[in-house]
Order: C-alpha cells, then sequence, then structure tokens
C-alpha cells in the first residue's frame, strides 16, 4: 500500500477502503475500528497500539507527501473530520480513553506532513473540547504528550 496515493484518495488501503470511505464511517465505526487511525494520519515510526505495519519509512516518503498539496490537505481535513466526532461524543471524556492515543498521533502527524500551524490548530481546537473537569480527571502525562506532540 502506498500511503501519498492512499492520502490523494486515490489507491485503497490494506482492507480495500479509500479514504472517503473512512470519512464516511459511523461514530460507531470511528470509535470500534481501530486500523485506520495510522493511515489517515501516518508517522515516521511503526504503531504501538496496531501492527499492520504501515509507516513512513524513508526521508523521501515524508518529503513527497509534505510536497503534495492533496495529502496535506486531506490530512487536514482527516484531522477536522476527527475533532467533529469528538465534539459530537463524550464518551472519551474519562480519565483513560484510547481516543487519547489518537489525538497524540494526529497532533504528530500534523507537524511532521503538514505544518505547526495546523498542528497547532488541531490542538488548539481539541483542547477547547477539554474542560476543567475533564483536564482534572486526564493523566498530567497525557497532557504533556498532547502539549509537546
Amino acid at each position: 500500500m502506498n500511503i501519498e496515493n492512499f492520502l490523494t484518495n486515490s489507491e485503497s488501503d490494506f482492507k480495500n477502503r479509500f479514504l472517503q470511505d473512512i470519512w464516511s464511517f459511523s461514530d460507531q465505526e470511528i470509535e470500534h475500528t481501530h486500523d485506520f487511525i495510522q493511515i489517515l494520519f501516518p508517522l515516521d515510526e511503526e504503531s504501538g497500539a496496531v501492527s499492520n505495519g504501515i509507516y513512513l519509512d524513508s526521508s523521501e516518503a515524508i518529503l513527497s507527501i509534505k510536497a503534495n498539496k492533496l495529502a496535506t490537505e486531506n490530512i487536514v481535513k482527516s484531522s477536522k473530520w476527527f475533532l467533529s466526532f469528538l465534539a459530537r461524543n463524550s464518551h472519551w471524556k474519562r480519565k483513560h480513553d484510547h481516543n487519547y492515543l489518537r489525538i497524540t498521533r494526529i497532533i504528530k502527524s500534523l507537524r511532521l506532513l503538514v505544518s505547526d500551524q495546523e498542528a497547532n490548530k488541531f490542538y488548539e481546537s481539541f483542547m477547547q473540547l477539554v474542560d476543567e473537569n475533564l483536564k482534572s480527571k486526564i493523566n498530567s502525562t497525557t497532557l504533556t504528550y498532547w502539549e509537546n506532540a
């Protein structure tokens, strides 16, 4: 699977899903499907949570995606799609939740492949969903990960 081609919606992923198909997931599918986040928001390291072996394994792959306007626009679109999922739901608002790892990944991927500005925008928009009550429940290490991602 070519990650850049997937990000431009010109190639399917390892489960024959196109980017557009994932954007059409229901909230239930977003919550309970654990193998899409790594391809929507690729990093230069393997996932510790899902071992599908898909990651950006060269600086050439990273530079190529960064130079591809459609790929970077779709990464930003995916981040807004995921943020909208979080805004519509509250089940993730607890002490520990797998979506916290997803949030860290999104910030890191935006920073790696798009820009610091987009990563910071996502972080700030996400933090608007986190009220003081929730912030006091979340592990301080998690809050620091988000801040430093």
